[in-house]
């Protein structure tokens, strides 16, 4: 369905980089895609970040791509037969490099209005007196805690953060409402604090990370609630409500009430819609499931591993991962998402945490009940 529906406008590589495609909705609406390359490689790709444009009378983009892409996705929009100065508004999918990089770019070149769920503009600037350690006072609340050495971050964040804690952000309206073009806006952390999907009348949904073809995102971890919670805007009193996979988890069975509701809704996720030169249509609701019965299953894997003796996060992801998916940068990515685990384990009673940072079994097995309760 999804291929039938494309025409490629600009030929990207096997797996969409520098790709522009059209895509009519029934109703005669189109929404025009963009991939921008991304860095990563290997075991961990993800291929381009897809931007998306959706045309209307003021055309409407969706991310930003990385730092450095804002001016490779511009002459993309092109094809699209939009300039720079049409752009009338940019929302973000969430608040993650990826994603925002080429914002401040693109902002210079278009003057557009900048989009992004309400804590996106707490999260995106810096609060000395509040960061948790000296190094992180010149770093936004969002990367208080990052896992990157401090080398690398000086190398590579320090003039992106500059460049985006100094735009002026509104809030997209609140979760379940409806904003011009018919767009209707969906709150769904926990992959991010900020994320959101936008969904286009009743016939596309924009997800951006919070569901993805062939890989998983990584939650984040409701400890970083505790780093934050003093910058978030109101209303928001508890961790779950924002950090961790008991939030991720919540926001993915919100997409499967949504796919439920329309059954052909087409998804148009933020990785991999194209890749390994095929176009990778999702079901809403069946990608929905499967993520949920996924975690369910990594939270009974750990489980398993902890009942013969307690273990570190590091020593769990070794047991856990193959060998291929900890190089480099996995391990970290790993180590996080045992931890983002271990925290709805500890919140149903299933494992503990020792004095000395292992993580040990409890005896019991309440993690699925707590997960479908959700």
């Amino acid at each position: 369905m999804l291929a039938g529906r494309v025409k490629v406008l600009a030929d990207g590589d096997g797996n969409g980089n520098k790709m522009a495609f059209r895509l009519e909705l029934p109703s005669g609406r189109e929404i025009f895609g963009f991939g921008t390359e991304n860095v990563y490689g290997g075991d961990w790709d993800l291929g381009p970040t897809w931007n998306y444009l959706i045309d209307s009378d003021r055309p409407l983009l969706v991310d930003t791509g990385r730092y450095g892409m804002g001016g490779q996705l511009l002459d993309l929009v092109r094809h699209a037969g939009v300039e720079a100065g049409d752009i009338h508004a940019i929302a973000l999918s969430h608040g993650h490099e990826d994603h925002d990089g080429g914002l401040f770019e693109i902002v210079q070149a278009t003057g557009a209005r900048v989009l992004a769920h309400a804590t996106y503009s707490h999260l995106i600037r810096c609060y000395p007196a509040e960061a948790p350690s000296p190094e992180r006072e010149a770093f936004p609340a969002s990367c208080w805690q990052c896992s990157m050495p401090e080398s690398f971050s000086q190398k590579h964040c320090v003039a992106y953060h500059r460049e985006r804690g100094g735009l002026a952000v509104e809030a997209l309206p609140d979760s379940g409402a409806t904003m011009d073009g018919g767009l209707s806006v969906f709150h769904v952390p926990g992959h991010s604090p900020d994320a959101v999907a936008l969904m286009v009348g009743e016939e596309a949904l924009l997800v951006g990370d919070t569901l993805l073809p062939n890989i998983t995102a990584q939650p984040t971890r409701e400890a970083f609630y505790d780093l934050t919670k003093g910058v978030l805007p109101p209303g928001f009193s508890e961790a779950q409500q924002v950090y961790g996979l008991r939030a991720y988890i919540r926001s993915v069975k919100r997409m499967m009430d949504i796919g439920r509701q329309f059954p052909d809704i087409l998804v148009l996720p933020a990785h991999r819609l194209y890749y390994n030169q095929r176009w990778n249509e999702m079901d809403l609701t069946a990608r929905a499931r499967e993520m949920v019965e996924h975690h369910v299953q990594r939270c009974g894997d750990i489980v398993r591993i902890v009942e013969d003796g307690p273990r570190t996060a590091e020593e769990i992801a070794r047991e856990h991962f193959e060998p291929r998916l900890l190089k480099g940068m996995g391990m970290r990515l790993a180590i996080n998402e045992v931890l983002s685990h271990c925290e709805l384990l500890h919140a149903s009673g299933d494992t503990l945490r020792l004095e000395d940072g292992r993580i040990c079994a409890t005896g019991s097995t309440g993690f699925e009940t707590l997960i479908r309760s959700l």
